[in-house]
C-alpha cells in the first residue's frame, strides 16, 4: 500500500535537499512532498523575521491545504524542532513523525540552550552568527566538509555548500513546548546516522536524542549527517519500513 511522505529540512537546507530520497520513494509508489521553510528556497521570508511558530504553521497549512492523510513526516536535523510543533497541531492527519538525525526539543527548553550544552564551544565558534545573537547564522565551510558531509566527494561538498542559505536564529532562541507532544499518541521513528560528527560524539543523537522520545521505532545508516546526499537509497528504504511498521 502506498504510504504519503512530507519531508521537512533542516537548517541552511531547502525542498531541493530531499530531491534523490523522494525520486527513490516515488519509484516505490509512494507519494512524496517536500517544501521548502520560510526563508529558504522559494520560500521568500525574511529570514530575520522568521520564526519557529512560522516554520509549524507553514508545514501545518501545506498538509491541511492538500487534505493529506496518514502522513509519514520526516524532519531532519533543526527539522526535529518543526515536526515535533506539526504532530501538536494535527494529531489526526499523522501516522508516523520520523526524526532523521535529527533534534528532539526538551520542554521549556530552548533548541540554542540545549545545542549549547551538546557542542563544545570552538564548534558554536564555527556556526557564525549564533553565539553573536545575530539574526541568521551560517556554517564555516570547512565544518560542514569534516562533519557533516565527510563521506561525501569534494564535488559533492562543493554543490551543496553552494546551495545553503543562512538560517534564521529566532526559531531556535524560543523555549520548546513538548509537553503537549509527549501526551500524544503518534508513533515515532529515529533514523540513525552512525557516523553523524556534528554534535562531535555520535552517541549525542543515538541514544541521547532518540532518547527523548517514547518507545521510537529505530533504524541505521552508515553515514554522516547528510544522509539524503551520501545515502539517498539507504534513506528511503529505511523511511518507508519505518513508516510501514
Amino acid at each position: 500500500m502506498a504510504e504519503t511522505f512530507v519531508l521537512i529540512h533542516g537548517a541552511w537546507h531547502g525542498a531541493w535537499c530531499w530531491a534523490a530520497v523522494k525520486r527513490q520513494l516515488e519509484a516505490g509508489g509512494d507519494r512524496v512532498f517536500a517544501l521548502d521553510l520560510p526563508g529558504h528556497g522559494d520560500n521568500h521570508h525574511d529570514p530575520a523575521k522568521v520564526t519557529r511558530a512560522m516554520y509549524v504553521d507553514s508545514v501545518t497549512k501545506f498538509i491541511l491545504d492538500r487534505d493529506l492523510r496518514n502522513v509519514t513526516l520526516a524532519g531532519h536535523s533543526l527539522g526535529g524542532l518543526t515536526i515535533s510543533g506539526v504532530g501538536q497541531k494535527i494529531a489526526s492527519h499523522i501516522k508516523r513523525l520520523i526524526f532523521v538525525s535529527a533534534l528532539v526539543p526538551l520542554d521549556g527548553v530552548s533548541i540554542g540552550d540545549d545545542l549549547g550544552a551538546m557542542m563544545k564551544p570552538e564548534a558554536l565558534a564555527q556556526m557564525h552568527g549564533f553565539a553573536e545573537g545575530l539574526p541568521v547564522v551560517t556554517v564555516e565551510p570547512q565544518r560542514f566538509r569534516d562533519k557533516f558531509l565527510q563521506d561525501g566527494s569534494r564535488d559533492l561538498q562543493d554543490f551543496v555548500l553552494a546551495a545553503l542559505v543562512p538560517e534564521p536564529t529566532l526559531p531556535m532562541g524560543d523555549p520548546v513546548p513538548m509537553k503537549e507532544f509527549h501526551r500524544l499518541d503518534i508513533p515515532t521513528g529515529y533514523l540513525v546516522c552512525e557516523d553523524d560528527l556534528v554534535l562531535d560524539d555520535p552517541k549525542l543523537w543515538h541514544p541521547h536524542l532518540s532518547g527523548r522520545l517514547r518507545d521510537p521505532a529505530i533504524r541505521s545508516i552508515k553515514s554522516g549527517h547528510e544522509l539524503m546526499f551520501s545515502k539517498p537509497v539507504e534513506t528511503a528504504k529505511a523511511l518507508a519500513e519505518m513508516a510501514r511498521l
